[in-house]
Order: structure tokens, then sequence, then C-alpha cells
């Protein structure tokens, strides 16, 4: 080894080199820790390294090494462990930011493991070095090329010490209320040129469903659970033996016995008004219509046991052994809690909590620039303003479709429009490379 020309094996043993330095870093001295580079020391650090490359290029005619840094021996070891670490990241369960690894070796903290960073720091040299010959020896039919190169620089530099510049926080509002406070990973409070007001917040959920249950609360039958949805139009259906009958249905629904205590409470006290599993068990009026806040879906049904999922009597049962039994059904909410329907066999049909479909959120949207916007926010649909993303991310779960608190997360990384510059880059040259390859080809034909 060693002798020029360099081949494969050299370029295997600088990357194995890199992995062992990573290693012996990682053991001394932790997982880096990408908030040293915030800026303006990302910013050093991309002049530095762009230098260190300029550099490396003018000693090509002294320094066989600083050749080989542009060759294929060097970059196909290189593009192979970087490949191999991001398959293992890919694979392994990564712990969320401002958390420590899971394991001793720290791969579940993939973007902040030394060798990763190492291998990672080499291939982006690789494909500098590459960069400034492609330059240094310009022609518009290697344009394509060039392009893909100079794209897959920035993505690689860019993307990477501008992490540390990204600033991903949550904000708590409550209806009614500005905020412009927003906790970070590590729970420290940011002050933001954003403010949010929440007005009103939404949620469709999915039609109620019904579910049978054993005494020990498992779902039925064990391992594959059924369940039946109840759109509007649902009258009756079946689970399993039994048949069950919509008699009556509330979507907004409140037991009797707590609305009677509603209409005698002040205003002032409703907020302290819950019922417990006691106060559901005495509730023998059932549930009637509400328009006060913490209603639920109620239905009244009616269920036949020993009933076939043909809608006839089960053959295998006898007649006696046919129960029916009527009752309330509610999932409940922060007002009141479930109630499920008790069978004769010690099974129970259940309504489990609504799943929710969409749920958005009506804002008014305040800067320091003087900017008043009021718009709505919803899941996967984020609203953008002076550089920050603006995402609905939770709200309430405990008070449901009635939460007065909408959970955001605000985002800002002032380097992405830089990385999306490379990006574009990378696509204009591979369009480019398909071209000009499919012309070549042509010409041979």
């Amino acid at each position: 080894m060693w002798n020029k020309p360099y081949t494969l094996k050299e370029g295997t043993a600088i990357v194995v080199g890199l992995l062992v330095t990573g290693v012996f870093l990682q053991a001394t001295m932790g997982s880096l820790e990408w908030g040293f580079f915030a800026w303006p020391a990302n910013f050093i650090t991309l002049v530095l390294f762009v230098l260190a490359l300029v550099a490396v290029f003018i000693l090509r005619k002294w320094s066989y090494f600083c050749r080989f840094m542009a060759t294929m021996q060097a970059a196909i070891p290189a593009i192979a462990a970087a490949a191999v670490l991001t398959f293992v990241m890919g694979i392994t369960k990564q712990v969320a930011e401002g958390r420590d690894a899971v394991d001793p070796l720290g791969i579940t903290k993939m973007l902040n493991f030394w060798p990763f960073v190492l291998v990672y720091v080499w291939m982006t040299a690789i494909v500098g070095e590459v960069t400034l010959n492609q330059l240094s020896h310009f022609s518009w039919r290697r344009l394509p090329t060039l392009t893909s190169h100079v794209g897959l620089f920035i993505v690689l530099t860019c993307g990477t010490l501008g992490s540390a510049d990204m600033l991903r926080v949550k904000m708590y509002c409550e209806e009614g209320q500005p905020e412009w406070r927003g906790l970070d990973a590590f729970s420290n409070v940011h002050h933001l040129p954003v403010a949010i007001q929440l007005e009103k917040f939404t949620i469709d959920e999915y039609p109620p469903k019904l579910m049978l249950i054993d005494n020990m609360g498992l779902p039925l039958p064990k391992g594959k659970p059924e369940n039946i949805l109840l759109d509007k139009n649902v009258k009756f259906g079946y689970l399993l033996d039994c048949k069950i009958e919509v008699l009556k249905r509330i979507d907004n629904a409140m037991p009797v016995m707590l609305s009677k205590m509603v209409g005698k409470m002040p205003g002032g006290m409703m907020s302290n008004i819950r019922m417990d599993s006691l106060g559901q068990a005495r509730n023998k009026e059932g549930y009637i219509p509400s328009d006060a806040k913490g209603t639920a879906c109620a239905i009244y049904v009616k269920v036949t046991t020993g009933i076939g999922n043909n809608g006839n009597s089960d053959s295998r049962l006898k007649k006696n052994k046919q129960h029916t039994i009527t009752g309330w059904l509610t999932c409940g909410s922060y007002l009141f809690p479930y109630q499920s329907l008790k069978l004769e066999d010690s099974r129970r049909l259940v309504m489990p909590n609504r799943e929710p479909r969409r749920f958005s959120s009506l804002v008014d949207i305040y800067t320091q620039a003087g900017q008043n916007i009021r718009t709505e926010i919803e899941v996967n649909k984020p609203f953008s303003i002076e550089g920050w993303k603006i995402y609905q991310l939770s709200y309430n779960e405990q008070m449901g479709k009635w939460s007065n608190l909408s959970i955001f997360e605000i985002v800002t990384d002032p380097w992405m429009p830089v990385v999306y510059v490379g990006i574009f880059l990378l696509l204009f040259g591979a369009v480019g490379m398909f071209l000009t390859a499919s012309r070549k080809k042509e010409v041979k034909l």
C-alpha cells in the first residue's frame, strides 16, 4: 500500500482511519454539539473550509495526495461508508433533538456521531476538489456535471452548518390571549418577533364506532378486534354474535343529571364542574341534546346476543341463551366519563374516543413590522411569514373538540433558501446529464 498510483485500498484505509478517529473522539469527547456552529461560527467555518479546499487544489502540483482526493479511488470508499452509516441511521430509531443517545455507541443520534461527521466531511471535501478541478477545466459540454457537483457541495455544507441556526419552538396559545414566547427542546424560553392570538379552534372527527371488550378491557376478538362505524345512516350492525340496533342518537349530548346542575350553577363556576364515575352511575335519566361546552356523542342501543353475522339466530346457540339489553353509550368528554353497556356474559359494548380527522386554528398573527394577518392554520398546511413557518402541532386532547388551547410549532431556518438553490442545481444537472447522454446515444446509433 501507499505506492503510487493509489488504488481503492488506500481510499479504504483513509475511510477506516477516519472511522477509528471518530470512535476515539466519540469515546473521549462525546457527541458533537452543532450548537457551537451557530452564526457567525458556521459562516466562518464555511469560509475556512472553502479556503482549505482551494489551498489543497493549488498544492496539487506538488502533492500526490492532493491530486488523489479528486479521483474515483478516493470517492468510492467514502460514498460507500457514508451510505452504510446513512442506512444504519435509517433503520435505527433516532432520539429527538435535545436528548442524549440511548445506546452506548451513539448511533441513535447519528447526526452528532463523530464517525458519521468525519466521513461526511471527507466526502464533502472530495466533492469540493472535484468541483474545483472541473472549474479549472471548464467546458460547456461538462456543464451539467459541474452544476450537479456544485449543487451537491452546497447541500452538504450549508445544510449541515446551517442546522445550527435553525430554531424550532413550541408555542402554547390560549383562546383570546396573544402569545409571543416559545419553548425549545431544552425548555428554554424564546421571545419571538411573531405573536399569535388564537380566535377559534375547530376539529372534525371521524364517526363514532362501537366495539366489544372482555372483562379485562381487551378488545374482541383478541388479535383482530372488530368494530362498527356509526355513520349517520347506520341503524344497526353486527359484532361477533351480537346484533346492535341504534334506537336514538344525540351527537351533542349531556347527561340529564349534569344538565340540571349546569342550569343551577353560576357561569363562573362552570369551569370547575366535572362528573365522576359515581355521578355517571347515578345518571338514570340518560342524555339530552345541549348547546353547552363539553358535550359528546351518545347513543341509545338495543343489543341482542346469540345472533349470527347473517342476521339469523346462531344454530350453535340455544334459544334460552339469547339475551336482549338496552342502554346508553357514550365516549364521554372532559365534563363527564364514558359509559359502557354490560352484557350478560360480562362483555361490554363500548364507544372509544372519537379520532380526529382534521383540526385547525383560526388565528391572528402580529409581527414587529406591523403586520396583522388573520388566517387558518391546519395540520400539514403551515403558514409562512417573514422567514418563519407556523405548523398546527396539537391541542388540549383531554378537552377534545372543546379545546381552548392550540399548540403550534414555529420554525425558522435562515440557510434553507441556500439549500434550495443547491437542490435546484442538482436537479438541473441531473436533467442536463440525462439529455446529454440521450443525445450521445442517438449520435452513436
